[in-house]
């Protein structure tokens, strides 16, 4: 049980609604894949591991996240409108809540949603720190590695940079979304 609570804050991905794949998929795939190809072919891909190349300035830049994200799921958690509780108007988040053996379908409010998605950035920021700095020190040592004269560590590389900034682009995105709910949704 303990590992589910502490994983609790990725529960945000699993929100039903029919555009949010594209927010926490589709936009962090189509931007990473372009990032992860432009290093690749500019013949960079073990230079992204250096300090103060693009692992270590998106590390200066997230570090500082997840304090702001915090206080923002602070400052949602006590926000005292009302109106932030009633359920978000059709077409409804949606979330699987299981209690007590029980599974039900619950219609997300205001609150709710923003207070989960604020959560999972706070845990994911600090998932893409502690990647960030992995990889600074082992990412040069993964590129070079080769197994019976086949460069595994090549597309290994590879495969572990598109994942960093699925979760980096993931979680710009993923703000982006949050500040337009805080900043226009919010009021009407």
């Amino acid at each position: 049980m303990l590992i589910g609570q502490l994983l609790r804050p990725f529960g945000y991905l699993s929100i039903q609604h029919p555009y949010k794949w594209i927010v926490d998929w589709l936009y962090p795939l189509v931007l990473s894949a372009i990032t992860v190809s432009a290093v690749c072919l500019a013949g960079s891909q073990a230079a992204a591991y250096g300090s103060g190349n693009l692992i270590s300035l998106i590390l200066s830049f997230v570090q500082s996240l997840p304090g702001f994200y915090i206080a923002a799921l602070a400052a949602i958690a006590t926000f005292g409108r009302t109106d932030i509780d009633n359920i978000i108007p059709e077409p409804t988040p949606k979330v699987i809540v299981r209690f007590r053996g029980t599974t039900n379908i619950v219609d997300l409010t205001r609150r709710r949603f923003l207070a989960m998605l604020f959560a999972f950035l706070t845990a994911q920021s600090i998932v893409i720190v502690i990647l960030s700095i992995f990889l600074l020190s082992y990412g040069k040592a993964i590129y070079v590695f080769s197994y019976a004269e086949f460069p595994v560590g090549i597309y290994l590389s590879g495969v572990i940079l598109l994942a960093y900034f699925l979760m980096f682009y993931q979680m710009t995105v993923a703000t982006f979304w949050g500040l337009y709910y805080l900043g226009y949704k919010l009021m009407e």
